[in-house]
């Protein structure tokens, strides 16, 4: 290949060259920022709601117990039971005990109230505040062997407006053994009282 030859060959390619199309870069284009503007909107003022006002619990409150007619009629019976027995000779002390009654009555209640009183001669005056509780008892005491002793408690509690707000109840029995020794009453007693304070408890 000579040197003429050589030379038209570059000049060919120098054309060429200058002929191809230069690349296209695209310019990339940030993507706009989202506009902030100048002033936040103004955001509107939530309601604030006040926490709903909670009926005070059982335990928040004082409690004055009024014991209704059956309530005092029962005891009274309880107590002759108990002086009749004991006239009679050799006979061992009986083991019902009326003023046990009461005593498991406080006790009960002094787990859920603040403050117990018991008005025991049935007046039914208190003061307005706290709640009242009418506490009925119907107990019966078996004489010989093989008779059921008996009791059902129930206390129906009222507001201070006098609206009854519920009733509780509690019931148990036994049966006098053989010998009549002894009646079993006080497991019946403890057994309507038990179920009492279970229901007590589980109130609003």
């Amino acid at each position: 290949m000579n040197a003429r030859t050589v030379f038209i060959l570059i000049a060919m390619l120098l054309l060429s060259v200058d002929r191809m199309a230069a690349p296209i870069v695209e310019e990339e284009k940030a993507t706009p920022a989202p506009e902030r503007s100048a002033k936040r909107k103004a955001k509107e003022p939530e309601t604030v709601k006040a926490p709903a006002k909670r009926a005070g619990s059982m335990a928040d409150q004082q409690i004055q117990v009024v014991l209704s007619e059956n309530t005092r009629a029962s005891l009274m019976h309880l107590r002759t039971y108990v002086e009749t027995v004991e006239k009679i000779p050799f006979a061992p002390k009986s083991d019902v005990k009326p003023d046990e009654v009461l005593e498991r009555l406080r006790q009960v209640l002094s787990s859920r109230f603040r403050n117990v009183s018991i008005l025991n001669d049935g007046s039914g005056s208190h003061s307005g505040d706290g709640l009242v509780m009418l506490f009925d008892l119907q107990a019966h005491v078996g004489m010989t062997s093989g008779e059921k002793n008996t009791v059902s408690v129930a206390g129906t509690f009222r507001d201070g407006g006098g609206r009854v707000i519920q009733t509780i109840t509690g019931a148990g029995s036994t049966t006098v053994p053989y010998p009549a020794w002894r009646t079993h009453f006080p497991e019946a007693l403890a057994a309507a009282f038990s179920e009492f304070s279970q229901k007590l408890s589980t109130a609003r």
